[in-house]
Parts: structure tokens; sequence; C-alpha cells
């Protein structure tokens, strides 16, 4: 920055949301290099080859904007109230036309009006605005509103009003849930992880009081079906609107049943063989549409609804099968088929018929586990990750909604001191907005038609994403902002249709008025225990104490199990990876004193036995049931904690580790049968009921 203010290319940065500096994770504030800065512009599509030409780009659009007042493309109407939307320059002669078509397909027109002042319209609402999801048309006479040299054969301006509750449902005050990675759950009867699996887990926590069952992302991810060699990614799916069939259970499927049986090749801890199982399911899959079809009756009435509520489903399965044809990189397709122009001859029928049964036969089990755990007390809760594959459906269906020549990750922390870079391509603030949020809505309410909860990961991509370009390092990249109010007004919209709860994932580098806003709107924030043990700002012998209706964790599938924590072996294997040098004292050091504070506290407060103190179960089973005496909306119990597994389901950022693919240590009879679950559970369930009863009281 000059003595005369910032360059030409960080006002041209500014201009189109990107930051030119950032406050690290160690409190200090980073200046964003011109290379990186005309790398991400180009990103988003600025014509800026270098800072030189930021001067002319930036005076150019200038130009083009001047005495331009087009309406935005897209408003939001909380609870219905409509703000004036401006919707350009206008005199009381001017015609101005409004057109308000609601979600429904019925026409409002009657609720809006135009006001004009001072030469210019707005639209202002007559009423509340029923939720959903609105396109306000604004016609205008030639070269008005905006459009300099406008003709009436034009189409008119479009508006998006999204129509949303300010708070849809919310976790707590006085919720506990369940957590167990739905990929590790198998029954003693050769039973492998499936829909079922995880119904029968949410049933037994439901009937302890839970009112959650948490997982991981069920989402379509090759390692499961297309690609069993390869490495799991749950958090790098194919798409985040469609089911992993690899989760699908044969045996209550009526088309399934009998086709694939129940193949029961055994790994060494007691998981099914994925790839045997993915060999038969497939073959399976392509007869059961035909099947269904012969049968006919109710359920093939059912199947025709899903096709009708997701018609999307199609271009779906075509994407699946033409992937099966001419391989994963869709940039290597022939030009038609990148563009979803198919020959129908040239996609094997099969395929297309096993991937449109596959994704109604998911959501019909999907819809059943959810039905199930109803009925026990409890619900299932997702997790929307924050992005997909850049070969996958869709970047493929939706590619005005994406960027090109950058990746998401996230700058150096204290966790990676080099930053991350996770590959995914980023949405397009301005492209995603003028579709009026089409993926982001498509994620959210695939999700949220079945889930009593859903937790968004890293949830600062609400409001800001590090955008990475292509060929850098992970730290050299920048902050792109996105639209706080429009995005959370699509995440408590749909939320709100499906009467679910939202759980946002606010840890990392993240803004203050992020986390204030996620609370103004019901969007619980997170907290986890594991990282504040360690803080030098704890209070050693205070409780912990997470922010009032958060959802607080012992730890999560990115960090140690609480026994790894407790023992400290996931030092050493980090230090096994690579991650940390030899050198361990210091960090032992300080891990022994958090550990050695907490055991006091918990004995001191009566929460841990003496005799027990040594005994990593025993001490999670205290420090969960402290954290359910705690301000938490929702306390989350990590299932495997409950035992003091020492191996975590995930090393981020590692390949040498077996990720997201470790079946549990014990079975769901055996978990059934454990004593230390049983008393895990019943301790946060009777801590939260006592709570809930004073509340109850007070009131």
């Amino acid at each position: 920055m000059s003595d005369d203010g910032p360059s030409p290319l960080r006002r041209l940065a500014a201009r189109h949301g990107v930051e030119a500096s950032y406050e690290d994770a160690w409190g200090s504030v980073r200046e964003v290099s011109d290379e990186t800065l005309v790398a991400v512009l180009g990103a988003l599509g600025v014509p800026v080859l270098s800072s030189a030409e930021a001067a002319g780009v930036l005076g150019g659009e200038a130009t083009a904007s001047a005495g331009s007042l087009s309406p935005p493309p897209v408003v939001v109407a909380w609870d219905g109230q409509l703000s004036p939307v401006p919707i350009g320059p206008a005199d009381a002669s001017r015609a101005v036309a409004l057109a308000l078509a609601l979600e429904d397909g019925s026409e409002a027109n009657d609720l809006l009006g135009i006001e004009v002042r001072d030469g210019s319209a707005t639209a202002v609402a007559a009423g509340a605005l029923p939720f959903g999801v609105h396109q306000l048309a604004v016609a205008s006479p030639p070269g008005g509103l905006g459009r300099a040299g406008a003709t009436e054969s034009e189409a008119p301006e479009e508006i998006t009003v999204i129509s949303a509750p300010s708070r849809p449902p919310a976790v707590g005050p006085r919720d506990w849930g369940l957590f167990a990675p739905a990929y590790g759950l198998f029954g003693e009867g050769l039973e492998p992880a499936s829909f079922t699996t995880l119904e029968r887990l949410g049933v037994l926590a439901g009937r302890r009081g839970a009112a959650y069952v948490a997982t991981l992302p069920l989402l379509a991810e090759p390692s499961r079906t297309d690609d069993p060699a390869g490495r799991p990614a749950p958090y790098g799916p194919l798409s985040r609107m469609w089911w992993n069939e690899g989760y699908l259970d044969p045996a209550r499927d009526p088309e399934l049943a009998g086709l694939a049986g129940r193949p029961g090749v055994l790994s060494d801890r007691g998981g099914v063989d994925v790839g045997a199982r993915a060999a038969g399911l497939r073959a399976a899959l392509a007869a059961a549409l035909g099947r269904l079809e012969e049968r006919g009756g109710e359920r093939l009435g059912r199947y025709e609804r899903f096709l009708a509520d997701r018609p999307d489903v199609l271009a779906y399965a075509r994407f699946r099968a033409a992937r099966e044809l001419e391989g994963g990189d869709w940039s290597r397709w022939p030009v038609s088929w990148r563009h979803g122009l198919f020959d129908e001859r040239a996609l094997p029928a099969e395929a297309v018929a096993a991937h449109l049964y596959a994704q109604f036969a998911c959501d019909e089990q999907v819809a059943a586990v959810a039905g199930s755990l109803g009925e026990s007390g409890s619900g299932l809760l997702f997790d929307l990750p924050v992005g997909c594959r850049p070969d996958g459906f869709d970047t493929w269906a939706f590619p005005g909604s994406f960027a090109t020549g950058a990746s998401i990750g996230a700058p150096p922390d204290g966790f990676f001191r080099t930053g991350q870079d996770w590959g995914f391509r980023p949405l397009h603030p301005e492209g995603e907005r003028r579709s009026g949020y089409e993926v982001t809505r498509g994620a959210l309410a695939h999700l949220l038609r079945h889930a009593a909860a859903c937790r968004l990961d890293h949830a600062m991509g609400l409001a800001r994403l590090w955008w990475i370009p292509a060929g850098a390092e992970p730290g050299e990249g920048a902050y792109v902002r996105y639209r706080l109010e429009e995005t959370l007004a699509v995440s408590c919209l749909e939320a709100w249709r499906n009467g679910a709860a939202l759980v946002g994932e606010d840890l990392g580098t993240v803004e203050a008025s992020l986390t204030d806003a996620l609370a103004a709107h019901g969007v619980a924030g997170t907290h986890v225990a594991v990282f504040d043990l360690e803080s030098e700002a704890a209070h050693p012998m205070e409780p912990l104490s997470p922010r009032p209706g958060s959802a607080a964790y012992v730890d999560t599938h990115d960090t140690a199990t609480f026994a790894g924590w407790f023992t400290g072996a996931d030092l050493a294997l980090r230090r096994r990876l690579g991650l940390l040098g030899d050198d361990l004292g210091p960090l032992s050091a300080r891990r022994r004193d958090a550990r050695m504070t907490l055991v006091d506290r918990l004995v001191t407060s009566d929460l841990l036995q003496e005799a027990e103190a040594d005994e990593p179960a025993a001490v999670h089973e205290a420090l969960v049931g402290e954290l359910a005496g705690s301000p938490a909306g929702l306390v989350i119990v990590n299932l495997e904690d409950c035992w003091g597994e020492l191996d975590p389901q995930n090393v981020p950022g590692r390949t040498d580790h077996a990720n997201f693919c470790r079946p549990l240590a014990r079975s769901l009879e055996e978990i059934e049968a454990d004593a230390r679950v049983e008393s895990t559970l019943r301790r946060v369930d009777r801590t939260r009921r006592h709570l809930d009863a004073l509340d109850e009281a007070g009131r």
C-alpha cells in the first residue's frame, strides 16, 4: 500500500471480494502477493494478467457500471419481510412492471408495488412473502432500469428472492447424540456396513435417550463402488447431492434380495471385503430396475414419484454410466458429453438403469432408517462436506457455479504449518449466486430430506474460502468472500422445510462476525474439548464451558481419539508419519501437564474415581459427563472413545495411514453388551435430563 492508498490491483481485488491481507492463526496480518491476487482474480474470470493491467481493468469496470442501477441478482426476505429492492433509475412517467412468481408456480404480483424517489425506483412488499425461493421479474421500457440502450425485446431483469425463517429448528437445549463412522459398523452375522447397521446403532442410541446418531458423509464416493482399491474419501465425494449406493442393504430391498447375496469375505478386523461386495451389488443393480418394472404395483409407483420429485437423477445416472465407459475424468470425454449431450445409443442402458435404481433404493432405505430412529426417539445427524471432487457430477452438471484455475483449502495454522489444499474447485461466488444457489440448495435439500440435523463442514465457507491458484503451494492463497446473508438464508430455508437443525463447524481462523451470525440464526457452533485442554487461555481447574447452545465434542474424526490424546499415542503416530520432529519433549511435557490437570479437576469434582485415573475410557466418561453438565445445546459422544480406541479414523493430509476405512474394534452385538458404553451413555443422558428438569423448574 502506498501513501496514496491501496494499489489498483488491491482495489480491483476488493471489488471482486478477494482479500489482499488476512489475519493468520497466530494473530499476525499477512499480505497476499500480487501474483496470487492476479491468479485468484483470473480464476474468478476477471481479465487481468498482471498487476500492471489492474488500473485499466478497474477503469473499464467503473465505466461500464457508471450510472447503472441494475437490480441485485439475489435478495433475502428474512421471515418473509422484504426490504425495498433497488430496481433502477425511473421517474413518475416511466412504466416499470414487476412480476413475482412464487416457488410453487403461482403469481403474487399483488404483494409488490413500486416507489419512485429522487429518480430511482424500488420494489416494495405490501405483505409478508411465503417461505421459498421466488423469482421477481423487472421489466422496463427501452433504455430503462440501468441498461443503456435496452430494448423492449430484451428479457426482464430476474431477481431471486430467498424468503427464509430467521431461526429454523435448533439443537438443544439439552440434547445429546452418539457418533460413529457408518463404514466401521458391522454385525456378527457377517453383516457389512450399510444403512441397516447405522439404523441398528441409531435405535440403540435412541433407546438410551440420544436425540441423534451422527456419522460421516454417506454421499456418492467411488471407493465403495467403482474403485474399491482406491482411497476412501467421504469428504471428497463425487457429488453432494446423491447417496453412496455402497451402503445399500440388499437383504431389505425387494429387487436386490437374493440377487446380490450377502458377501462374507471378512477382513482381519471383522469388516467385509468392499471389493467383493461392490461387485455383487453392481451386478444386482443392473437387473433390479427391470424386475421392478415387471412386478409393477405400489413400489413401482413410488419409484415413478421419486423420478418426478428428483428429475435430475437421470442426468446423474447418465453421468455415472459415462464415467464407467469413458473413465473418471470428464474433461477427457467427448466434447458433447462434457456438456451433457449424450447419444443414448452410446451409453450402456443397464448402467443408466442401475444408477437410477440405486438412488431410488438408497433414498427408500435412508427414509426407512429415519423412520425407525424417529420411533426410538432419535434422528440422523448427517454431515455435509465443504466441496466435492473436481471430476465429479456437481462440477459437470453445474459448470457455471464453479470457478476454474483454483482449489480450496486452508492457510497455515498450528495443525498444518504449510497449509492445506483439498483439491476441490471452489463455488464461484457470483456464478452460484446468479444460479439462485442451485448447487448449495441441492446439496442441503438432499441431506435434510431425511435428517434431523446436519453438520456444515468448514462453516466459514458460508462467508469466505481460502482459494489456492493452480500450481501454487497451499500457503500461497487468498480469501475470497461469499454473500453470508444469502448463504445463511438458503441454509435456514432448507432446514426449515425439513424441520431439521444445523450445526456449523466454526473451528480454525473463523471471524467473530461469522460466529455471531450463526448464533443469531440458531445454527449451533462447535466446541472440541481436546483443543481446549491444552489451550493456554483455559482455566485448568474450571469445568469446560462450551458456548451456550453449541455442539460439544470431546474429539472429532480429524483429531486424535481421546485415548490417543490421553496416552500420547497420537504424538507417536504423528512422529512416525513424519508430521513431528524427533524431539517430542516439549509437546509431551505440555500434554502430560494437561492430562494431570484434567484428572485432578475431574477427581476433585467427584466426576472420576481416583482408582480409575489412569484408564482412558473412565476419564473419557467423566469428561463427557462434565460436558453433559455444560450449557452446550448438544453433546456428542464418540462411540470409540467409550472403550479407549487409540487409532484415529483419519490423519488429515496423509495417505500413509488407513484413513476412513477402519472397522470398529467391536461388533454391534458387542457394543450393545459393553458395560462402559452403557455406563457412559446412561451418564450423559442422566445429566442432560437432570439439567432439563432444572430448566423446567426454573421456568
